[in-house]
């Protein structure tokens, strides 16, 4: 529905309505799943790798819905449909009816420990969607072409400006995230090295989190500069994740 204006078949505003129904049914429907499944395993979706992929992908496709209802804004939702579909693939492949494993952590610290960090995470993805976004509009202004594209996708300063903001948000919770983990780490004792591994990632993203927010919050990373350092942070960041996993085998905590 969002793509529909691309296409030059109907009027931008006549899809706008479709596309608000189609993403809030969808992320409707992908909460009642998640609802379904702590009730089939009577364990909240945060524990296993496939789990944890789904709860992410929720959380970008809230806060893309969220950008909608607030832009009005289709492209957004256009470039975020991937970080939802792709986690979501993963999950199915990596077995998504496979029962949670025995002995998942559980507790309020570990409830907070992993909603702050998804979050923190989904606005690092929401933070690559508008600088994603941005490059493809600026070149477009380079080669002075004003067609489809450049109709469809949002003005430059808007997108820098939901780049900054949402590059500041997830700062603070991944902060949080990483800060629960290390608490209990200390209370348990030690981790196991799975566990420790995803810390370690989990950590790589917090520094690159840190990074490009603090250098945005400075003025030193504005506008272009600031969307190749969110395009390849995020980059950098997911291509760990699944090299982790890869490395691993091993999808019994997030971080």
């Amino acid at each position: 529905m969002a793509a529909v204006p691309l296409s030059g078949l109907a009027r931008r505003s006549a899809p706008r309505r479709l596309t608000l129904a189609t993403a809030t049914t969808a992320v409707a429907a992908h909460f009642a799943a998640l609802v379904v499944y702590a009730a089939v395993y009577r364990q909240l979706p945060f524990t296993g790798l496939a789990p944890t992929l789904s709860s992410f992908a929720f959380l970008v496709g809230l806060l893309a819905l969220a950008m909608l209802w607030l832009t009005g804004e289709g492209a957004l939702v256009l470039m975020a449909a991937p970080l939802v579909v792709c986690p979501l693939a993963i999950g199915l492949l990596a077995g998504f009816g496979a029962p949670p494993s025995a002995g998942a952590p559980q507790g309020g610290w570990f409830l907070l420990h992993v909603v702050a960090s998804l979050v923190g995470i989904a606005f690092l993805g929401v933070a690559f969607v508008a600088a994603a976004l941005y490059l493809a509009q600026h070149r477009e202004l380079k080669v002075r072409r004003f067609g489809v594209i450049f109709q469809f996708v949002p003005p430059l300063e808007q997108l820098d400006r939901l780049n900054h903001l949402a590059l500041l948000a997830g700062f603070p919770s991944l902060t949080l995230g990483i800060a629960l983990a290390l608490a209990f780490g200390a209370v348990a004792g030690g981790a196991p090295a799975a566990s420790a591994a995803h810390l370690v990632w989990g950590f790589l993203a917090w520094a690159v989190l840190a990074a490009i927010a603090a250098a945005r919050m400075l003025g030193w990373l504005r506008g272009r500069k600031a969307a190749l350092a969110s395009v390849g942070g995020f980059a950098a960041v997911s291509v760990a994740f699944l090299v982790l996993q890869a490395v691993t085998a091993s999808g019994a905590r997030f971080l």
